[in-house]
């Protein structure tokens, strides 16, 4: 059975009770969180075998990251710990919708202080998937240690996956920002981004902004829209749209990253392989349609990992 595998921050996400900013919350509650752990959490959720790769701090905040993704069936094999950074902290506030207020705490976070040498040890088949955003992408060593696991990924005939996951305030100019993520998204089969982030990234609007992402080995395109859904491209120029479901959105934190954790678990349910990814049998609307299910589905709840669903209750919740 193909394996996913997911690189990148695992972070304590302290979000409030009630909501308000940052400067009014008195209270806030601990979840596991960073956006390739969650997707990872969701693909396992939805009955595939996930992996995740990343840094810790040996503290205790690091020991309960790690447990939680053992315990929700992701293999923390390797995810190691370190004495001399932090395990990375984010605050979060809630506004009314759902719409939030981050404070992030990652100056010394572990998770940017991986290296190649520990992840020596990770054997892909043709079949699995790696997944990355670009928070993760900070240091010298942390982007070298991507690009070797991309490099073997592709030998061995995995899907290379891309979530940019913009967060501006974790980075020093926006220009650096956009010079990372246009290096990176160069490796990837299969990209997921918001539309604004598109535009931000290409300076087009969206739907021109598509037409310059097919130069590459890009496959297929993921855009994003919130509750008004998302829309899926291919690089033989089909497109496939799906225009959301609506719930009683009490929380968006996490819904793109159960969006793509139920692109990439039905691309591994459909076996599909960097060659196959575009063809002439696979349902692309029902892959869409089910993946905006599971980011409907956790908007519904509070916090990422415990407001996602399996494909039975994603199903019967979300009509």
């Amino acid at each position: 059975m193909s394996k996913l595998f997911s690189i990148g921050e695992l972070l304590i996400d302290f979000q409030s009770v009630g909501t308000g900013g940052l400067k009014e919350t008195k209270q806030f509650i601990k979840n596991a969180g960073g956006a390739p752990a969650n997707v990872c959490v969701q693909a396992v959720k939805l009955g595939q075998k996930a992996v995740y790769l990343t840094k810790v701090g040996n503290d205790g905040f690091g020991d309960f990251l790690i447990e939680t993704l053992k315990n929700e069936g992701v293999d923390v094999t390797f995810i190691s710990k370190s004495d001399k950074y932090d395990t990375s902290l984010a605050f979060v506030s809630f506004k009314d919708g759902g719409e939030r207020e981050f404070s992030f705490y990652r100056k010394a976070a572990a998770d940017l202080h991986f290296t190649e040498e520990d992840f020596k040890d990770v054997e892909f088949t043709a079949g699995d998937i790696l997944e990355f955003g670009s928070v993760a992408l900070k240091t010298e060593q942390a982007k070298a240690a991507h690009k070797a696991l991309i490099e073997r990924a592709e030998k061995s005939g995995a899907v290379i996956c891309f979530d940019p996951n913009l967060r501006f305030n974790l980075w020093e100019s926006k220009t650096e920002l956009k010079a990372v993520v246009n290096e990176f998204s160069a490796y990837a089969d299969v990209i997921k981004v918001g539309c604004d982030e598109l535009e931000f990234l290409t300076g087009l609007p969206a739907e021109d902004a598509v037409k310059t992402c097919f130069k590459g080995k890009l496959k297929m395109l993921l855009v994003t829209d919130g509750g008004k859904g998302a829309k899926l491209y291919l690089a033989d120029g089909r497109k496939f749209i799906c225009n959301g479901y609506k719930v009683k959105t009490v929380d968006t934190t996490g819904a793109g990253d159960s969006f793509f954790g139920g692109i990439i678990a039905q691309i591994m349910q459909e076996k599909l392989v960097p060659a196959t990814l575009v063809n002439g049998t696979t349902d692309y609307k029902k892959i869409l349609d089910f993946a905006c299910k599971c980011g409907a589905y956790t908007t519904a709840g509070y916090g990422a990992i415990p407001a996602m669903g399996n494909k039975d209750n994603i199903d019967k919740a979300v009509k």
